[in-house]
């Protein structure tokens, strides 16, 4: 073992301990794992609870011995060592006692190790040695170790998914105990180790409602998979996977399970068709999946089959023409299984016409006719020897049937039979006769042409020039209603501005509420990133008085949730206007853009996305308003009621320019603490007394502001200044902030989170107040 770290080991001397970093790594590699050796034996020992110096000197020790490893890549030669110290740690207590929240000696020394051995996740002979006493950590109580561990081990899932397999039933026990970061492993283990998973499926399933949207998807993704490979298993939890259908970001995910269960067990879902044909109502896009259920559910008998068609035709008679293949193929399906249900003939209505609306209303016809209509209309399908014009005026005899039928109904006591099917079906009879004009005339037209040819009786109807003309003014007739028709269908089709049309007194309270919380960007540009599409957002303050913060620029903000953003800017743009906003709005044209180049992996169009859900979650507006609160938005801008919008810090409090303006008059001034090099165990942190002045933080080397000045910090060259991240909040740094400028980091701690709250407030105007300044001079420059 190396001389520097035999003294410091040996005994315990903490004075040379921050030498061992004048060392080079190489110089040390080879001594490394007898110093993890070492260590163990003094952390093991009997007094290192109440022993500070060990404490020092170890954690000191571990720092530099980790350090040396990532630097000469010499995890594999002494992962035996560091794992062996690693593991030593679960044999002593790992959770705080009482009310100190500090974590425990040898809670720190796992963290410490933690990173350096899991960093490593693809390399196998690491993680052979390493896996196993990473799960033992997660049953230990300590919650920073478990997020830690859980972290980690869902990287490894990636890599050595067969070595986490054999410890799934501990992985999916921590999950059910609260440590729902691991929900993400599951998926990978699954193919490996189903039985384990299926055994605690019905607990799983039932903690939907207690995750947030991330680890939701991910126990979704595990739901699919066992859809896809035993949707048998799923069974028993149908009623809780439809329990969750109202959750809209769930709903497209969960209607694709239940399809897949329902091909395995059909019975399982007869309860719930009523359920699944709500949401298909309020969801008209997953009408697809809501009718491959009622197609599944129907084969179970003739019964439900019938009850499933009259469902299904009703939705092929109404909806948009995207959905007609796949109810087809259900419908088909269903009559091809119980061919009684359409009196044998249901391919021959399928053949009659090339329109689904036609066949709707020819399908729902057969589903209300008596037994003597079903002989009718086979004969009158069926005949191959009555020539052409028996055929069409079979047809036209069933068009007035159809005609005579709703004049009869209206007077008639027998209503019930009008209302079996659905609305949109019963309008689709008249609208057939018109759409249908033109090709019945022209159809007589070739008819008299081919029985004039050949000779063919016609019943005592003579193709006369009078008829010809008198058909062919239908045809004209008949085609004059069908452009209208198109033109009708193109206003209808504009499903943004029904939307907006039958929603505006929703948006505009929404939009009330929501422009006080969260501003409206003034600027968006759509690009790309290594982790997918983000927005750059802009915003600048309208008033842009004379001390403004943002009269020549703009606060700047990256966001990797651009769909919302560009939602809550289409709900902005409708509440401003008086009317609804159609599809061919320029603005409106604009947004679209931006959505089609987010290019989101399984997204909705702009239209069905705009049009789905009237106004966005409330999980994705606090997470916009914790993004906000993160880069310290709300530092620099609040919402003004007199304005009507966002204004800059000086803009909303004229009063406090002045003093801001004032050159070396303190915006602000008081002690802080400045954290120190990370080995000096002793003294991390040190006071000094820092004052806010005109362009400069200005700090003393001492407690006292009589005290010689440091060299300051010029408030130009501050990149940023973000609170300290949670993750190393948690566990020392509840008050703590960091500058950062292009040469130096520096991280403070006030004296509670009021002061820090203060501090990063001043400080964040004195940086823009700066820019801004820059910026007013560069414009004068020029």
């Amino acid at each position: 073992m190396h001389q520097m770290f035999r003294q410091v080991l040996g005994q315990r001397d903490l004075s040379r301990a921050g030498d061992l970093f004048s060392l080079e790594d190489a110089e040390i590699e080879d001594c490394l794992s007898q110093a993890l050796d070492q260590i163990k034996t003094i952390s093991c020992s009997l007094d290192y609870l109440t022993n500070d110096n060990d404490q020092a000197v170890v954690e000191i020790c571990i720092t530099r011995i980790t350090t040396a490893i990532r630097e000469t890549g010499s995890i594999e030669r002494h992962s035996t060592a560091l794992v062996g110290l690693w593991e030593s740690c679960l044999e002593h207590n790992l959770t705080p006692q009482g009310e100190n929240t500090e974590d425990t000696p040898h809670a720190k020394i796992a963290s410490d190790i933690t990173s350096c051995i899991l960093q490593n996740y693809s390399c196998p002979s690491v993680m052979v040695l390493a896996i196993p006493v990473a799960v033992r950590f997660l049953q230990r109580g300590n919650r920073e170790l478990s997020r830690n561990m859980s972290s980690y081990l869902s990287l490894a899932a990636i890599a050595e998914a067969d070595l986490l397999a054999e410890h799934t039933e501990a992985i999916t026990l921590s999950v059910l105990g609260g440590n729902h970061m691991l929900l993400r492993v599951l998926p990978s283990v699954y193919p490996r180790q189903p039985d384990t998973i299926h055994r605690h499926l019905g607990n799983l399933t039932a903690m939907m409602s207690q995750l947030e949207s991330p680890e939701q998807q991910h126990l979704i993704r595990l739901i699919q998979m066992v859809a896809e490979q035993h949707p048998l298993m799923l069974s028993p939890q149908v009623p809780a996977l439809v329990g969750h259908l109202s959750d809209k970001s769930l709903t497209e995910a969960l209607l694709g399970t239940l399809v897949d269960v329902s091909q395995a067990s059909p019975s399982s879902l007869v309860s719930f068709l009523p359920a699944l044909r709500i949401v298909g109502q309020q969801c008209p896009a997953f009408l697809g999946h809501v009718a491959k259920v009622h197609g599944a559910v129907g084969i179970i008998s003739e019964t439900l089959a019938h009850s499933s068609l009259v469902y299904l035709v009703s939705l092929l008679g109404s909806m948009e023409h995207s959905f007609h293949h796949t109810l087809l193929l259900e419908i088909r399906a269903l009559t091809d299984r119980y061919p009684s249900l359409l009196g044998g003939c249901g391919k021959d209505i399928y053949r009659m016409s090339n329109s689904f609306v036609a066949i709707a209303r020819l399908l729902g016809r057969r589903l209300e006719e008596n037994t003597a209509t079903h002989f009718r209309l086979g004969k009158t399908l069926g005949g191959v020897g009555g020539g052409a014009q028996v055929k069409i005026r079979a047809f036209e005899e069933k068009m007035g049937e159809d005609g005579g039928e709703e004049e009869v109904n209206e007077d008639s006591p027998a209503t019930e039979r009008r209302y079996r099917l659905s609305q949109g079906v019963r309008e689709e009879r008249r609208d057939m006769r018109l759409n249908r004009s033109k090709s019945l005339a022209l159809h007589a037209v070739r008819s008299c042409s081919v029985s004039s040819d050949t000779g063919e009786d016609r019943e005592g109807v003579e193709p006369s020039p009078g008829n010809l003309h008198t058909e062919a003014r239908e045809a004209e007739r008949g085609q004059s209603r069908q452009k209208d028709g198109e033109k009708g269908e193109q206003v209808a089709a504009d499903r943004l501005f029904i939307h907006l049309r039958d929603n505006m007194e929703a948006i505009r309270e929404f939009c009330k509420d929501m422009v006080q919380q969260i501003p409206i960007p003034e600027q968006c540009v759509i690009e790309d990133s290594n982790r997918g599409c983000v927005a750059k957002l802009s915003f600048s303050c309208p008033l842009k008085g004379h001390y403004c913060l943002y009269a020549k620029s703009c606060f700047n903000l990256t966001s990797r949730q651009p769909h919302v953003w560009i939602h809550i800017m289409l709900l902005h743009l409708q509440s401003k206007s008086c009317v609804p906003l159609c599809f061919n709005n320029e603005c409106i044209q604009r947004l679209a853009s931006l959505w089609e180049k987010t290019q989101l992996k399984g997204a909705h169009s702009f239209l069905m996305a705009m049009t789905q859900h009237t106004t966005p979650h409330k999980k994705d507006l606090d997470s916009l308003q914790s993004q906000l609160e993160e880069v310290r938005f709300f530092d620099l801008f609040g919402y003004s009621e007199e304005g009507g919008g966002w204004l800059c810090f000086m803009c909303n409090n004229p009063e406090k320019a002045t003093v801001v303006n004032q050159e070396g008059q303190p915006l602000i001034e008081g002690k802080l603490k400045e954290k120190q090099v990370r080995w000096k165990f002793i003294k991390r942190w040190k006071t000094r007394y820092f004052t806010l002045a005109g362009n400069q933080l200005l700090f003393r080397r001492g407690k006292s502001k009589d005290e010689l000045d440091d060299i300051p910090i010029e408030l130009s060259k501050v990149q940023s200044v973000k609170v300290v991240a949670k993750k190393r909040r948690d566990r020392s740094l509840p008050r703590a902030f960091e500058i950062f400028t292009d040469s130096k980091t520096y991280v403070l701690k006030a004296q509670d989170e009021k002061h820090a709250e203060e501090w990063l407030q001043c400080i964040n105007v004195a940086v823009a107040q700066a820019r801004e300044r820059e910026s007013r001079e560069a414009t004068t420059y020029l």
